[in-house]
C-alpha cells in the first residue's frame, strides 16, 4: 500500500529562497506529452524545462477517445522529460490542479496523480515502479524545488484493462480510426516532444507516416 502523505510544514521546506515568498513550498511538475503543449488550466510559473529526470515513457496507454497517449512505463526505453514550476500553494492544491487538467475523477488522485518530496523519498503517493520514483527523487534533490508531481495512468489497451499493447496492436487500432478520433489520435503523436523518441513513435512514423510537427504547427 502506498504511505500516507502529510503536507510537510514550511520549516521542512528545503533551502528556501530569500525574499517575501520565502517561505513558500515550490513545487515542480513533470511532463512528456500534451501537457507541454496544451497545457490549458494548468497553472504554470514560467514555461517547460527540458532537463526532468530520464524516465521510461511509451505510447502505452489508448484513451477513451481512441487516441494513444504517452505513461510512463517500465518496458520502455528512457526519455529526457520536462518539467516546469507550478503556481501554486501547496501540495493538495498541484495535486488537484493536475488530476483536473488530466480529467482523472478525484477519487483516483491518490493512484494516478504521482507525487513526491524533496527530503524524504518514501513520502510519495501515486503508482509508480520503485526504480522510476527513486529516479524522480534523485532528481529533485538536484532541483530548486520541494515537491514534483506527474501524471500517473498506467497503460492500456484499445480493449481495456491494463495489460500493455504491443505496437502491432496499436498501429491495428490506430488505422481503423476514423474523422475526428482520427485526426485526434495523429495529432497528438505528431505534437509529442520530439525529444521523447521513443521504439512505438519511431513505428508509427514508419508504418503511418505521422512524423514529429515542428514550432507548434
Amino acid at each position: 500500500m502506498n504511505p500516507v502523505f502529510k503536507q510537510p510544514s514550511r520549516e521542512d521546506a528545503a533551502e528556501p529562497s530569500k525574499g517575501p515568498r520565502s517561505m513558500a513550498f515550490r513545487i515542480g511538475c513533470l511532463a512528456w506529452g500534451s501537457l507541454v503543449w496544451d497545457p490549458r488550466t494548468l497553472p504554470r510559473a514560467g514555461g517547460f524545462q527540458t532537463d526532468g529526470p530520464k524516465l521510461p515513457i511509451e505510447f502505452s496507454r489508448v484513451a477513451l477517445d481512441g487516441r494513444v497517449t504517452l505513461v510512463i512505463d517500465p518496458m520502455a526505453r528512457e526519455v529526457r522529460t520536462h518539467w516546469v514550476r507550478l503556481a501554486v500553494e501547496s501540495l493538495e492544491e498541484a495535486v488537484a490542479e493536475l488530476g483536473m487538467r488530466e480529467k482523472i475523477a478525484p477519487v483516483m488522485w491518490p493512484r494516478w496523480v504521482g507525487r513526491q518530496l524533496r527530503r524524504d523519498p518514501m513520502q510519495g503517493m501515486g503508482t509508480a515502479d520503485p526504480g522510476v520514483r527513486r529516479v524522480i527523487a534523485d532528481w529533485l534533490e538536484e532541483r530548486a524545488l520541494d515537491a514534483v508531481v506527474w501524471t500517473s495512468l498506467p497503460s492500456r489497451g484499445a480493449a481495456g484493462g491494463a495489460k500493455r499493447p504491443n505496437c502491432n496492436q496499436l498501429v491495428r487500432h490506430l488505422k481503423s480510426l476514423e474523422g475526428a478520433a482520427r485526426d485526434r489520435a495523429e495529432e497528438y503523436i505528431r505534437r509529442a516532444p520530439e525529444s521523447i523518441r521513443t521504439a512505438y513513435r519511431m513505428q508509427f512514423e514508419e508504418r503511418l507516416g505521422w512524423i514529429p510537427r515542428r514550432g507548434g504547427d
